[in-house]
């Protein structure tokens, strides 16, 4: 599970997010990795999309008013 993931505002679009998660995936030693984003974030949608991530749930009322969307991931295969 990638718990949290922040890049400063100055470094953003330059490819560090990216960068970042697919190094977490090159360490993850289970068959799928988890994450999660308000859905108001559409920039890290945007990124776990890209990435390959997919919507797997939502959990309401963390936040009132915005969803917590749960993304999933198939890393490995032959796990």
């Amino acid at each position: 599970m990638i718990d949290m993931l922040y890049i400063h505002p100055e470094y953003r679009g330059k490819g560090i997010g990216s960068k970042l998660v697919r190094h977490v995936e090159s360490l993850c030693k289970t068959e799928k990795l988890f994450t999660s984003t308000n859905q108001s974030n559409l920039p890290m949608q945007g990124l776990l999309n890209k990435l390959g991530y997919v919507p797997s749930s939502f959990i309401d009322n963390l936040d009132e008013g915005d969803p917590e969307v749960v993304y999933s991931k198939r890393i490995k295969e032959d796990r």
